[in-house]
This record gives structure tokens, C-alpha cells and sequence, in this order.
């Protein structure tokens, strides 16, 4: 899992096919002795949310006693035990402790002791997520985009060994590290079986896909920080939960993707994701409220934004969702280097 640059676009296409069908190999009628194994509880009724991940079975359970439901999130045994369950609850414990608004996970079992398969069992988010239900003006997604901004910046302050994914057999112990020995080590992992992808299929020409690759080695002391800190790296709208009434982040969660990084890394890339309105200038200013940018922050934006768009284009492609948006946010990627596709 250490050697995957980010996940939903370097799974294997055994995985991927697996995924597809996790619903209707999912035994839900296990959901109750979950729950009571797990903490105790009785499970009365269960259903999936009307939006869910590409990555997980998710449901939301309604259990005995408590006004509020739990979300079950498991996978489907496929594979090795996914770490990134776990490494999902440290990272969140940790975050709580900031003051940030994240998702608070009861339990994280990677053990397959019980069950042959891994699950976490979390406390269900207020709020509705920015996605899906958000329908208010450019200043109430300002005021958004600000506040995540300065939440960035907060988890910013939490540094970390090394570089890169977490380092499994270190989570398994309680603990959080890297496993790449600097920024560029984690960056170019697999660069160049994404380049390849994009250059079969035609989005990039043999020249540049030459200069791309080149542009990596160019940048390599730009990216080479001394320290690296906690990066969401997966900051879409549909990640981040808000209040309507009060127009604030009440959640951020799915924290699958997590790094150790550059603070730029999220920056560079939460735009690149679907938004109601332009992100960058309020997201920047919430930044900005509470630390300066990182040193070579413009150099450090086009780099890790075109490191983005390259493996979001393989995941499009491979997974029939390329659009004329994600199109056009690519060749944008590609525009501060002087290069089209």
C-alpha cells in the first residue's frame, strides 16, 4: 500500500473490479453481531446513505438506545488487511485534540479476528455534506472556503517522520511515520506509469510526456522540505460537512488518501476537485489568517497541481468519468510550464 500514490488511481484492475460488485458481496445480515461485538450495542435497522464512496461498503445504523445513528464503513476482505482503517483513526484521534471538526471513529478492526473483513464503526457527522446540499451564494462558499483554509493551516502544525504513506507496521503499533525519505520520493511514485497511461491514451504526446517527467527532476528542490506535516490530500466538497443555518465545516473526514507532506500539497490541490464557486483566493486568505504561505509556495502550487492532475486523468479514464471539466482543469495544470497536451 506504501508504494500506491494515491489510492482510488493505482488500485489494481482485480481491485477495481472487486469494488464494483462490494454491495452485493457484502453479507449486511452480519451488521448486528458487528455492532454488538464490537461496543456492545444492538443494531435495529440499517440502510446506505443516498451517496457513498467508490472504496467501501457504507451504512448507516440505527442501534438500540441512542438518538443518533453510527456509520459502519467496511471493506470486503479483499486482499490484505487495509491499514488505512486504522491509520484513519490515528489520524483523526490527533486531530480532534486541534480543535478541528473531523469524524470521530469508535472503532477500527483490521484484525479479521471476527469477521473476514476489516470495518470501522464511527459516530455519524452533523450537518449535510457541501456537495450535494449546498445552495447558498459566493460569500456563504467564501466564508467556506476560508474556514477550511484555516483548517489547513491547523493541521499543518502536526509533523510527522519521514515522508509519503503511512508506514503500516508502525500504525499497527499506535504510531504515524512516513515511508518515503523526502517529498520528491513520495511525488514520483508512480510518475511514470501514469505518464505512460496518459501517453496510450492519447492525452499526452511522446514529447511531452518527456518534459513532464523532466520538469519532477527540475523541481526536486523546491519539493525537498525538511519536515513533513499531516496533508488531507482529499478535500472535494463531498468530504466536508456544513451547517446550513450558521454556514460552518461541521466535518471533515475520509482521510484515506492522508500523507505526510507538504502543507502546499493541499493547497495546490483542493481546487482541483469539483467546487460551487472559485476556491483558491478565500482558501488562501483562511490560510494566511493563521500562518504565511510555505516558502516557494507558486513554484511549489504548479508542480504538485500538475502531480495531481496526472494521476486524477488516469482515474478518470479508468474509471469512465472523463469530462470535459477535468479535461480543461488538466490542460490548465499543464499551462504555468508552457506545454499542452
Amino acid at each position: 500500500m506504501e508504494d500506491i500514490y494515491y489510492p482510488v488511481a493505482h488500485r489494481t484492475q482485480e481491485e477495481i473490479d472487486a469494488l464494483k460488485l462490494r454491495y452485493k458481496t457484502f453479507d449486511e445480515q452480519l451488521i448486528p453481531d458487528i455492532f454488538r461485538k464490537a461496543i456492545g450495542v444492538t443494531a435495529r435497522s440499517w440502510r446506505k446513505p443516498m451517496t457513498w464512496g467508490t472504496s467501501h461498503v457504507v451504512y448507516e445504523v440505527t442501534v438500540e438506545k441512542q438518538q443518533d445513528p453510527l456509520i459502519l464503513r467496511a471493506n470486503i476482505g479483499w486482499g490484505e488487511p487495509e491499514a488505512a482503517l486504522v491509520i484513519e483513526k490515528l489520524i483523526t484521534d490527533t486531530i480532534t485534540k486541534l480543535g478541528i471538526p473531523v469524524n470521530t471513529i469508535l472503532v477500527a478492526d483490521i484484525s479479521r479476528s471476527m469477521f473476514p473483513f476489516e470495518y470501522q464503526i464511527q459516530k455519524k457527522l452533523k450537518g449535510k455534506d457541501i456537495e450535494d446540499t449546498f445552495r447558498g451564494s459566493q460569500d456563504d462558499y467564501d466564508a467556506l472556503s476560508f474556514q477550511l483554509g484555516t483548517y489547513i493551516a491547523g493541521w499543518g502544525s502536526v509533523s510527522f517522520q519521514k515522508f509519503g504513506r503511512f508506514d503500516t507496521s508502525d500504525a499497527l503499533h499506535g504510531t504515524l511515520s512516513g515511508t518515503k525519505d523526502s517529498m520528491y520520493d513520495y511525488l514520483i511514485v508512480q510518475l511514470d506509469n501514469d505518464i505512460a497511461y496518459l501517453v496510450d491514451a492519447k492525452i499526452l504526446t511522446i514529447r511531452t510526456a518527456d518534459r513532464v517527467r523532466k520538469l519532477f527532476e527540475e523541481y526536486k528542490a523546491v519539493m525537498n522540505i525538511e519536515k513533513g506535516t499531516l496533508v488531507h490530500y482529499d478535500l472535494a466538497d463531498h468530504n466536508i460537512m456544513f451547517d446550513e443555518l450558521s454556514n460552518t465545516i461541521t466535518g471533515i473526514f475520509d482521510w484515506e488518501a492522508a500523507v505526510v507532506g507538504d502543507p502546499a500539497l493541499d493547497l495546490a490541490s483542493c481546487p482541483t476537485w469539483k467546487t460551487q464557486y472559485p476556491r483558491e483566493e478565500k482558501l488562501l486568505e483562511g490560510y494566511m489568517s493563521i500562518r504565511a504561505l510555505p516558502e516557494n509556495f507558486q513554484e511549489k502550487k504548479n508542480i504538485y497541481r500538475l502531480r495531481t492532475m496526472l494521476w486524477k486523468m488516469v482515474y478518470a479514464i479508468r474509471t469512465g468519468i472523463l469530462n470535459e471539466d477535468r479535461k480543461k482543469k488538466f490542460v490548465a495544470s499543464l499551462a504555468p510550464f508552457g506545454l499542452n497536451k
